[in-house]
């Protein structure tokens, strides 16, 4: 009561004091809402080959929001050569031990709101696996990914982890499992039609050789491409640079490894200013200024060929 009189004989206290008390109460809302934040860094899955390819150990890293790294590692007998990995995991022995590590991924997978980075590293996703993504859980969550990377040429797995997942990665990358493999698979175009992969903004399939057509890398809607594809042809590639320059795609950024790059084919009816050999600069409708450059470029794991690149400025 005698609060009650003192703020009505002096209200301009009243206001600072609810100024203050205000201030307090978000501020005690937001700590709560941080401490409410599930979200993690980056989620990893891998399983380990010896040199004859047989798998020996499946393993699982993560980091929370606080960068803190954590790791299980899962094998079928006792391993002292485990402890030297960084982060140091925490072992289990188990009979099936690929089998125990998948459910454990997808524990956390399933049980986490937001993940920053998810890197998926297996053959293929074999019918035991698929039934372990596929079970029925009452309390899983399908958390929002900002950015895959499947080392797997599986597409099977792709499209699970995305129907597990919520919204639209803002990057995708496809690379291989074995080393052997770059040389030897062909990765399956039609992972294209998959409505969630036409979205990304920055798509990399430049570790693995596929068998992209024209039409499925033109109803791409990523502004970042990179294609290693010998089914691209020089046409498709021309089309694309004219639908950017009259302002209908916005794509920024474009390379394809091919056998078979023909400058003249794709500079064909293209308005461009010659930079140097080989260099030009383009622009569309709006004035902005693209450099396209043809050339043969090495990379680490493959001979080099020819490629075409379009960098918008």
């Amino acid at each position: 009561m005698t609060l009650f009189f003192f703020f009505c004989r002096f209200p301009v206290c009243f206001l600072v004091f609810t100024f203050i008390w205000n201030s307090i109460a978000s501020e005690s809302l937001k700590d709560l809402d941080d401490d409410d934040d599930d979200s993690w860094k980056e989620l990893n899955f891998a399983l380990r080959a010896d040199t004859n390819g047989t798998i020996k150990s499946a393993h699982i890293t993560w980091t929370d929001r606080f960068d803190d790294s954590f790791a299980y590692a899962y094998t079928n007998e006792n391993r002292s050569d485990l402890r030297y990995d960084k982060p140091r995991p925490e072992v289990f022995v188990r009979p099936k031990f690929i089998q125990d590590a998948f459910t454990q991924f997808l524990d956390f997978f399933q049980n986490i709101t937001k993940i920053g980075f998810v890197r998926i590293s297996i053959p293929v996703l074999k019918d035991d696996l698929k039934k372990l993504a596929t079970r029925k859980k009452k309390t899983a969550t399908k958390p929002h990914v900002d950015s895959f990377q499947f080392n797997s040429y599986d597409k099977t797995l792709y499209a699970e982890f995305f129907r597990l997942s919520s919204g639209i990665p803002k990057q995708l990358k496809i690379a291989f499992f074995y080393f052997s493999e770059r040389s030897e698979k062909v990765l399956d175009g039609s992972i294209l039609n998959h409505s969630k992969i036409r979205k990304i903004k920055k798509l990399d399939l430049g570790s693995v050789e596929s068998d992209i057509t024209d039409l499925q890398l033109h109803q791409l809607e990523c502004e970042s491409i990179y294609i290693r594809s010998s089914t691209i042809t020089n046409e498709g590639i021309n089309r694309i640079l004219k639908e950017w320059q009259d302002g209908l795609r916005k794509t920024n950024y474009l390379k394809v490894v091919s056998d078979d790059v023909q400058k003249a084919e794709i500079m064909d009816g293209v308005p461009k200013r010659t930079l140097e050999r080989d260099v030009w600069e383009i622009k569309n409708r709006f004035n902005v200024s693209a450099t396209v450059i043809v050339s043969r470029v090495p990379s680490d794991m493959f001979d080099s060929k020819p490629t075409f690149e379009f960098d918008e400025k």
